[in-house]
């Protein structure tokens, strides 16, 4: 969408209540626009600023939204629950099996296209787990 504040505004128009922020890139800077009264925001990546890590952070600031919302930020690391890794594997697991979880993928095909879909991943231009296909499976 060219606006996205006004595209999740839309979408979630009571604001949204928990987002999962894997980027930090121009989803994050809208969904922070329209955040719910306690809203609850898990941090665990921010992908869209690998090529800035050494750059003074000069984005936009939502501090007034997460006070006016009272909204809880809470980063964290897959390391902090490394010790459930096998019981959620078997659990997510099952849902897939069940159908109950489902997941999209962008593919792009072959070793040459691998540096633009690094890129699409970067400034989050691709939707879903970003996936390079470099043949067919054997079988």
């Amino acid at each position: 969408a060219p606006d996205l504040p006004a595209a999740i505004g839309d979408a979630c128009p009571d604001g949204v209540d928990v987002y999962f922020d894997n980027t930090a890139g121009p989803i994050h800077d809208a969904v922070m626009q329209n955040l719910a009264m306690h809203a609850r925001i898990a941090v665990c990546g921010t992908v869209s600023l690998a090529d800035k890590f050494e750059q003074e952070d000069i984005g936009p600031r939502y501090h007034r939204q997460i006070l006016v919302n009272r909204a809880r930020i809470q980063g964290f690391l897959v390391f902090d629950y490394a010790d459930k890794v096998p019981e959620a594997t078997k659990k997510l697991a099952g849902w897939y099996n069940d159908g109950k979880l489902g997941f999209k993928e962008d593919i792009v095909e072959g070793i040459d296209a691998m540096p633009r879909a690094f890129l699409k991943l970067l400034h989050s231009e691709n939707f879903g787990k970003q996936l390079i296909k470099l043949g067919d499976a054997p079988g």
